[in-house]
């Protein structure tokens, strides 16, 4: 049986003269393809003639289309058509042309006298060969080459091998190519599918319901794709919009909470790190994370917390944004670097002496045999100078505090160096007098 892509399997049937084609058969036959009458006139195909044993179809529904009502019964008439036969059949002539070729004459001599053993079995040879060339035109794709050589065949032999192998390559060939065109569309592959859907519906002898068909289904299973993936879509912005909503929640409480890139992991600058989609609100809460931290910048070099000013200065360098206020914050926490450790009290062994001038001993405490000692601070000026000199402390008291103070004006030291840059530096020592 053929398959539903093609039209229904043909059923030919010719009682006397009178054709009758199954309607939407396989090969699809109406009146206007009837086969042209031979010449001379050929006779009337009795009804009541004894159906051979090796052919598939009666007596009637072997002869052509269009074989003549009344033809004479001329002994003569068969002899004639069969070397037609014969000499269309030696010249390759064996379908086409339909009104002069072997298998049209050798359907006028059966028709006249469906026993003729020579008619019989030279047809069926030629019918060999005519399957033959079908298989190349198969092999070839060139389908319909193939179906209107089983068509012609079909008129007098519809049951024949040819034409049931033809009927089911071509079938077997669509429902392949529906097949995958089904399976493309599942897959979304609408373009692809359609083309293939064509292509099928192109070979010959297809039944154009069933396309309708099988196109309807197609639209559904889109239908329904594309309202799975909207669905798919709605579901996966909504869950992307509260993702979004709870990340820059998540932020600016941690800029409000100054939380700015302390601790790891739980950040302004770690939630900023992950890995999203979000550019523009991205954008939004770095520029509100840089505000922040040139803030906070501020506070810290303000209340002398200079290590953490330097990390969050260190991170706003990798920031967008303007570097002139950048600059500006360096300089104060240099200076405010500067300023603490110049602040700091370093002991004279700290440092490195140049010129150390030993202090004149006073005379009146020679005279008096008196020794003792003097605690003073002083200040290395980036050029190695001192200045600032500062007596803190003393025994016996103000006896030796201005020899101190005079022999420290005279010291010089190599500048201190301290981040890059001289700075001054505040040092402390004792100064002790003693006799020998």
């Amino acid at each position: 049986m053929a398959n539903d892509n093609s039209s229904l399997p043909l059923l030919l049937s010719i009682t006397g003269a009178v054709v009758t084609v199954a309607i939407g058969g396989w090969f699809y036959l109406d009146q206007d393809d009837a086969e042209p009458a031979a010449s001379p006139p050929q006779p009337v195909v009795s009804t009541e003639e004894p159906q051979a044993a090796d052919e598939p179809a009666t007596p009637g529904t072997e002869q052509p289309l269009a074989t003549a009502a009344e033809s004479t019964t001329s002994p003569s008439t068969v002899d004639l058509n069969l070397r037609r036969a014969q000499l269309a059949a030696g010249s390759d002539m064996l379908v086409f042309p339909e009104d002069s070729s072997a298998l049209y004459y050798y359907g006028l001599v059966l028709a006249e006298e469906p026993d003729n053993a020579i008619a019989r079995a030279e047809r069926n040879s030629v019918l060999s060969d005519v399957g033959q060339v079908v298989t190349a035109h198969l092999a070839a794709e060139e389908y319909a080459d193939a179906y209107d050589i089983a068509e012609r065949v079909a008129r007098q032999v519809p049951n024949h091998a040819l034409v049931v192998e033809t009927q089911a390559f071509l079938d077997e060939k669509a429902s392949a190519l529906v097949d995958e065109a089904i399976q493309l569309a599942r897959e979304g592959a609408d373009s692809e599918a359609a083309e293939l859907l064509a292509t099928a519906e192109a070979l010959p002898g297809r039944n154009a319901d069933y396309f309708v068909a099988v196109r309807e289904s197609v639209t559904e299973m889109r239908d329904v794709r594309v309202a799975a993936e909207e669905e798919r879509l709605r579901r996966t912005k909504l869950a992307d919009d509260q993702a979004k909503e709870a990340w820059i929640e998540q932020v600016r409480g941690a800029i409000a909470y100054g939380n700015l890139i302390f601790p790891d992991g739980a950040s302004a600058a770690a939630f900023l790190a992950e890995s999203n989609d979000w550019n523009a609100e991205r954008e939004e809460l770095v520029g509100e994370l840089r505000a922040a931290l040139v803030d906070q910048v501020n506070a810290s070099i303000a209340s002398g917390r200079l290590e953490d000013a330097e990390a969050m200065l260190e991170y706003l360098q990798t920031m967008e944004g303007d570097s002139g206020d950048l600059e500006a914050l360096r300089a104060a926490l240099e200076n405010a670097f500067v300023d603490i450790q110049s602040q700091r009290v370093l002991q004279m062994s700290d440092l490195t002496r140049i010129a150390i001038v030993p202090p004149k001993y006073p005379k009146h405490a020679l005279e008096r045999e008196l020794s003792g000692w003097v605690d003073i601070y002083f200040t290395v000026t980036p050029q190695g100078n001192t200045t600032d000199i500062e007596v803190s402390s003393w025994a016996p008291s103000n006896v030796f505090n201005k020899a101190a103070v005079r022999a420290v004006e005279k010291w010089e030291f190599e500048p201190v160096q301290y981040r890059g840059q001289l700075i001054s530096q505040r040092v402390a020592t004792r100064l002790t007098f003693e006799l020998n």
